[in-house]
């Protein structure tokens, strides 16, 4: 299954040498057994304890065993030397030499498209992502960072939508964070996505991780969207990486006084041309055209209230008055229409159609 040099480049990462000295070292020697050969003439490279711990990986038997552990543990090995190894990858200042992965390791070089966003996602930016994502998951594989709000919400929809995604993990596979988002990672490998980290599979989530994250998710997609940030926030930081990759940036406007869009709103000030309001704007700059939603067949007591909202938003107690439904029955519908992308519930106990006026 692995290469002999992909057995050491693992076995190698394991013992603790950096990506950037590994990739040096299979450049400078090709052939394992000429790398072994010239170890001990790398000292302008490695430190007398990293020639050792190279020494020891080409002792027989010892690569084999960090590969065969990961297998057990359903745990792919795409090293920069596979041939699923994603050409994005290698383009960028410091690719990661080992991707570890569960799932289709395929996805890794499809057409991929980000999504990102805050943690505290509001119900207009969550909207938003919801709207943006179900469209574009029929076109890209979706990436994003499996965190709280945004990242989830697109990974979620994408599957809802029968699309592909993939999770780039700031922590070891083995650990995933947040751990409330276990569940959907289970999710995400079986359905046929994918999850992945750079970082070893029992690696905890520390501070620094995510930024060498984020480069990652960038990395992988033609584009990236940001569907709410606030003016400090990860995602901003996103942005810079995928500018240095040279990706398309498009951002989504936010209320002007809203603090959890001034991120957002500062980036259109200083970006011409990255602002859009619906995804035909984006697919258009891929030569993609906005396939139309699929009707839904509503019931009489549905369509009821999809009038009275296709006018404007509407508060719980104007929809009772407006429909005759009991609380019970009119909460049992607006809980169906919502789950099915027609309405959408706002601030306030308000509800507006998906799209509508907020």
């Amino acid at each position: 299954m692995y290469s002999r040099r992909e057995k050491l480049t693992v076995a190698m990462y394991f013992a603790g040498l950096p990506s950037s000295k590994i990739i040096r070292l299979w450049e400078l020697f090709p052939h394992p057994d000429q790398l072994k050969s010239e170890l001990s003439s790398v000292d302008k490279l490695l430190d007398c304890r990293q020639v050792a711990l190279c020494k020891k990986c080409f002792t027989d038997g010892y690569a084999d065993k960090y590969t065969e552990k990961l297998q057990r543990d359903n745990i792919l090995c795409v090293t920069y030397y596979s041939e699923s190894y994603p050409e994005t990858l290698r383009n960028i200042g410091e690719p990661p030499v080992v991707l570890f992965a569960r799932g289709n390791a395929k996805l890794l070089k499809s057409r991929c498209f980000s999504v990102v966003g805050t943690r505290k996602l509001s119900s207009y930016g969550k909207r938003v992502t919801m709207n943006f994502t179900s469209e574009l998951a029929r076109y890209f594989t979706i990436v994003s960072g499996l965190a709280y709000g945004a990242d989830s919400v697109a990974h979620s929809v994408t599957l809802d939508n029968d699309g592909k995604t993939i999770a780039v993990l700031g922590s070891g596979l083995n650990n995933i964070y947040p751990a409330s988002n276990k569940g959907l990672a289970d999710r995400i490998v079986t359905s046929g996505s994918l999850i992945v980290s750079e970082f070893l599979p029992d690696a905890t989530p520390l501070a620094y991780h995510f930024p060498r994250r984020n480069r990652i998710v960038s990395a992988l997609s033609e584009g990236l969207l940001v569907t709410e940030a606030p003016e400090k926030s990860g995602t901003l930081g996103t942005v810079e990486l995928a500018l240095e990759q040279g990706k398309d940036i498009y951002v989504v406007p936010g209320e002007i006084y809203s603090a959890g869009f001034k991120g957002s709103n500062d980036l259109i000030k200083s970006m011409q041309g990255c602002m859009v309001t619906s995804p035909s704007d984006i697919l258009r700059h891929y030569n993609f055209e906005e396939r139309k939603k699929v009707a839904f067949q509503l019931s009489m007591e549905e369509q009821v209230i999809v009038d009275a909202l296709s006018a404007d938003k509407m508060s719980f107690d104007d929809l009772m008055s407006a429909t005759g439904f009991s609380v019970g029955t009119l909460n049992f519908l607006l809980a169906n229409l919502e789950l099915r992308s027609i309405i959408a519930k706002l601030p306030g106990n308000f509800y507006c159609l998906y799209g509508g006026n907020r």
